[in-house]
């Protein structure tokens, strides 16, 4: 049973553009009203039909597939890559929806449900179950394996260098670091799983461009796979990047975006809201974002409008240097606090 405190505690924080140390509410699951908790109790019910949407998504990716091996036009090829890309990256959401057993309600059939969602990404489910479930519970410190911070000091690499070097090639590089590190911290059991997985995508990959022509494999398959590496470095650093560790109003971003990145995202981009209720479907985190804008607001937590707007913000930040544990906000909040 969760209580509200009776007066939050100011907190100093360090904000990008702000020249001064700015005092905010520290506040956390706790201080959030009993009547709202009670909401978000009901919003963590699942309605696994929702689950269906990754159906769509193959069902798109085959249409769009077929469309740019049939076509000879070089740009509706290209607008169907970018749409498989998307898909795969969507598929990858569903994937971490089954980590958190969201998907089916049977352990087994979840896991295996979660891995069809993954092996297009070459990601075996239970070595990002691994690797995204420490994540969590050790959540921007020094311990969890997806932190920028951590990975950047432990190559002796410069934050803005290291942000720099993800936004670009991040997702190449995670693809290795999810299943190899994901078996290092894996227990036997897990170890198994993750070989067995790892063993069936490299046998479908093999099979794939055994029996299909190498112009059909890399239309539908190997260029969206591409295309799907970027989208997801791009969505990856506005996550955790420039935030604060320590409570979890700050120790993450959401992004609002547009209906369409909401939609192929399954919305993932409200990533604030999925680190405060790891069990919460991702179709009731935007209702979950609506009823805790009060909260939000006094903690300074990070929610921007859009991508655009984040990297026009990080890029400026980059300019006058990237630290540990200073938090990049919106220019309207920033204005709201004084700075």
């Amino acid at each position: 049973m969760v209580t509200q405190s009776a007066s939050p505690v100011q907190q100093t924080s360090q904000i990008y553009f702000c020249d001064h140390p700015t005092a905010l509410s520290f506040i956390d699951r706790s201080d959030i009203p009993p009547e709202k908790f009670a909401v978000i109790r009901t919003l963590h019910r699942c309605e696994r039909i929702r689950n269906l949407r990754l159906l769509v998504f193959f069902g798109l990716w085959a249409g769009l597939g077929y469309l740019a091996v049939r076509t000879d036009f070089l740009l509706v090829q290209l607008v169907c890559y970018f749409g498989c890309g998307w898909i795969i990256v969507g598929l990858t959401v569903l994937m971490h929806e089954g980590v958190h057993g969201l998907l089916l309600k049977k352990p087994a059939l979840n896991r295996w449900l979660g891995f069809v969602c993954s092996a297009p990404a070459l990601v075996s489910f239970s070595a990002y179950r691994t690797i995204h479930l420490l994540h969590h519970k050790y959540e921007h410190t020094d311990q969890d394996p997806d932190d920028a911070e951590v990975v950047a000091h432990k190559f002796s690499m410069p934050l803005v260098a290291f942000y720099y070097l993800y936004a670009v090639i991040g997702a190449y590089v995670y693809v290795f670091h999810i299943n190899i590190d994901g078996f290092k911290l894996a227990n036997w059991k897990n170890r198994r799983s993750i070989a067995a997985e790892i063993t069936i995508i490299a046998a479908f990959a093999g099979l794939l461009f055994w029996f299909l022509p190498l112009e059909m494999v890399l239309k539908i398959w190997v260029f969206p796979w591409l295309v799907a590496a970027h989208i997801t470095s791009f969505r990856g650093v506005p996550e955790h990047g420039l935030t604060t560790g320590g409570n979890a109003f700050t120790a993450t971003r959401t992004v609002v975006s547009n209906k369409f990145v909401r939609f192929m995202l399954c919305n993932a981009n409200y990533h604030l809201e999925h680190h405060l209720f790891p069990g919460m479907p991702w179709y009731n985190l935007p209702k979950v974002h609506q009823l805790l804008q009060p909260e939000y607001q006094r903690a300074g937590a990070s929610v921007y409008a859009s991508y655009t707007k984040f990297y026009i913000d990080f890029f400026r930040s980059s300019l006058v240097g990237i630290k540990p544990n200073i938090r990049l906000i919106p220019h309207r909040l920033r204005r709201h606090i004084g700075c």
